[in-house]
């Protein structure tokens, strides 16, 4: 997961450079000093990715710690553990795409998100039986919450329409 976060942060800096060099580093400035919709986008999406966590965490807090004590007493495999500690980071990625594509007025594109997620991680939810699918399950469900209600607020702040 580390890995898919810094290739995720190596290209949104070489797609910055790349734009930068094609529309000269004074357009770029420009939009992102001057232009208050740039900071009132930023703004919601690091709201929406990492200000959300806690209300998240909170949400499966309970769900945790219940995982660990079946994975201490042999009744949970190790892998489960895995699968729960990336989830933040699973989150993160999932709430920037859920915002970029919400608040750009797209939520059918959002849905699809949602869905490519459920394929890649249901069957390590399926591993840990219905008490890690609970944890998906609320955690996820959290997370588009999360992702939807900052968007839904940042397009307001920019003018538009909430969805």
């Amino acid at each position: 997961m580390r890995y898919l976060a810094t290739a995720g942060a190596v290209a949104s800096a070489l797609l910055l450079g790349f734009i930068g060099r094609h529309a000269g580093w004074d357009s770029v400035l420009t939009v992102t000093t001057n232009d208050d919709r740039f900071l009132i986008t930023v703004s919601g999406l690091l709201v929406a990715v990492f200000g959300c966590q806690f209300f998240i965490a909170s949400s499966v807090k309970a769900l945790i710690k219940e995982i660990r004590a079946k994975i201490d007493s042999g009744d949970l495999p190790e892998s489960v553990d895995e699968f729960i500690k990336v989830g933040p980071h699973v989150g993160w990625i999932e709430r920037f795409i859920l915002f970029s594509f919400l608040v750009s007025g797209s939520p059918e594109a959002a849905a699809l998100v949602v869905t490519a997620k459920s394929f890649a991680r249901a069957p390590g939810a399926r591993e840990g039986g219905k008490l890690v699918g609970d944890y998906y399950l609320i955690g996820t469900l959290a997370s588009v919450a999360a992702a939807l209600a900052a968007s839904s607020i940042t397009r307001l702040a920019l003018g538009l329409s909430p969805l």
